[in-house]
C-alpha cells in the first residue's frame, strides 16, 4: 500500500485582507482584493535588521478613521455603479468650480483630482463624498439621501487611507495631502447642529487639526508635491504667502483694542507672546482682505492664518481660555469673506455663537467688533 505525501502550501496572504476577514489570492505585488478596495497591499515579510521605521507624520485625520473603523464600512464596499457614476459627473461639471476662484486651481480640481482618484481609491471616495454633499445643498428636498451618500462614501475612504498614513512617502504623499484638503472641505460642510461646537464633540478642534496636519504632511513630502500634478496649488499658494509676509498691519485699530485688553489681563509673558502672535497674524490677514479686496481673495488668503498660529495657541484654543476665544472670534470676520463658497455658508457665525456661549460677560464684551462685522446679535 502506498502512502500519499501530502503537502500543504502555506497561504497566509496580506495583511490588509487579514484585517477585513477576507480570502486573499495571493497575487503580487498586489492582490485582486486590495486593488479593488484601493488599499495598501501588504504581505507580512521578517523584519530585517536594516529595515527602519517610516517617521510618522500627522495629518489631523486619526480622529475621522477610528469613527470610520466603528462604522466599518469597507468590508463590503459595493462596486462603482451609476449612482457613483453620477456624482463623479455633477462634480467634475459642477463641485470642481466651487473649491477656487482661481481658473488655474478650478482646472486642477477639474481634471487632475479626479485622475489621482484613478489610482487611490481613496481619493475617488472622498471625491463621491464632497459631490454629495454639494448635491444636498442643491436640493434641499433630498439632502438626507445625499447626506448619507457622502458619509458613506467618506468613512469608506477613510477606512483605505488608514493603511497608507503611516506609510506615507514620495510616492503617495500627493495623494494622501489631496485627501486631507478635501476632509477638511468637508468638515466645513457636513450638516451642523448649535451643539456640536466644542459642547458635545470638539468638532471645531478636529477640523483645525486637519487643516494643522496638511502642514505636517506638505513638510514630510515637499519634493514630490511640488513636482506633481499638484504643483500649481503650491507656485500659487507660495505667491500669496509671500505678499502676506509683506502687508503692512499699521491703522489697524481693531486690533489694537484687543490686543491692549490682553495685555492689560494677560501677566505670564510666555502666555501673553502667544496671543500678541496670534493678534500679529490675524493683522496680515486683514491687511490682505483690505488690500486685494473680499472679492479677489482666494482660500489660501483665507486659512494661511489656521497654518501660522502655534501649537501653543492651540492648546489654549482647547483649554478654552477667554483670550484664545475672543482671538479666535476675531478670525471668523475673515472666515465670512470664504463664504461665497457653499460649504462655508454660515460657518463663522457657528463658531461665534459657540464662542460667545463660553465667554463670561466680560470677555464677551471684548467680541463687540467681530459680531457687528457679522451682524449676529446675541
Amino acid at each position: 500500500m502506498r502512502l500519499r505525501r501530502v503537502h500543504t502550501k502555506s497561504r497566509t496572504g496580506c495583511q490588509s485582507c487579514k484585517l477585513r476577514k477576507v480570502k486573499c489570492d495571493e497575487t503580487k505585488p498586489k492582490c485582486r482584493n486590495c486593488v479593488r478596495h484601493g488599499v495598501e497591499c501588504n504581505y507580512t515579510s521578517p523584519p530585517t535588521a536594516a529595515s527602519t521605521p517610516t517617521p510618522s507624520v500627522h495629518t489631523g485625520l486619526s480622529p475621522f478613521v477610528s469613527e470610520a473603523a466603528r462604522l466599518n464600512c469597507d468590508a463590503k464596499a459595493p462596486s462603482m455603479g451609476m449612482a457613483e457614476m453620477a456624482l463623479l459627473h455633477h462634480y467634475s461639471t459642477s463641485t470642481c468650480y466651487t473649491i477656487s476662484r482661481h481658473p488655474v486651481l478650478q482646472t486642477v480640481w477639474q481634471t487632475t483630482v479626479p485622475t489621482f482618484g484613478f489610482s487611490y481609491h481613496f481619493v475617488f471616495r472622498g471625491i463621491l463624498a464632497l459631490a454629495a454633499l454639494h448635491l444636498a445643498h442643491l436640493k434641499p428636498e433630498l439632502a438626507d439621501q445625499y447626506v448619507n451618500a457622502a458619509e458613506f462614501h467618506h468613512n469608506l475612504a477613510l477606512q483605505m487611507v488608514s493603511g497608507t498614513i503611516p506609510q506615507i512617502n514620495e510616492e503617495n504623499g500627493p495623494a494622501v495631502y489631496l485627501f486631507s484638503t478635501i476632509t477638511c472641505i468637508i468638515s466645513c460642510a457636513l450638516p451642523r447642529k448649535r451643539d456640536d461646537l466644542w459642547v458635545s464633540n470638539d468638532r471645531i478642534l478636529q477640523w483645525l487639526s486637519l487643516f494643522r496636519g496638511t502642514v505636517s504632511i506638505i513638510t514630510s513630502v515637499n519634493a514630490s508635491l511640488k513636482s506633481s500634478p499638484l504643483a500649481p496649488m503650491f507656485t500659487l499658494g507660495r505667491r500669496r504667502s509671500l505678499a502676506w509676509e509683506a502687508r503692512s498691519t499699521a491703522n489697524q485699530t481693531f486690533l489694537i483694542n484687543l490686543r491692549r485688553l490682553i495685555e492689560e489681563a494677560v501677566e505670564d509673558p510666555i502666555e501673553l507672546k502667544c496671543y500678541t502672535n496670534a493678534v500679529d497674524n490675524l493683522g496680515k490677514s486683514f491687511a490682505t482682505i483690505f488690500d486685494v479686496g473680499a472679492q479677489n481673495c482666494e482660500t489660501a488668503d483665507i486659512f494661511i492664518w489656521l497654518l501660522r498660529i502655534t501649537d501653543e495657541f492651540l492648546d489654549r484654543l482647547q483649554q478654552r481660555t477667554p483670550e484664545a476665544l475672543v482671538i479666535f472670534g476675531y478670525y471668523t470676520v475673515i472666515l465670512k469673506k470664504l463664504e461665497w463658497a457653499w460649504w462655508m455658508q454660515g460657518f463663522s457665525i457657528h463658531i461665534i455663537r459657540a464662542i460667545h456661549h463660553h465667554l463670561d460677560e466680560e470677555h464677551r464684551c471684548w467680541l463687540q467688533w467681530p459680531l457687528q462685522q457679522l451682524g449676529w446679535a446675541p
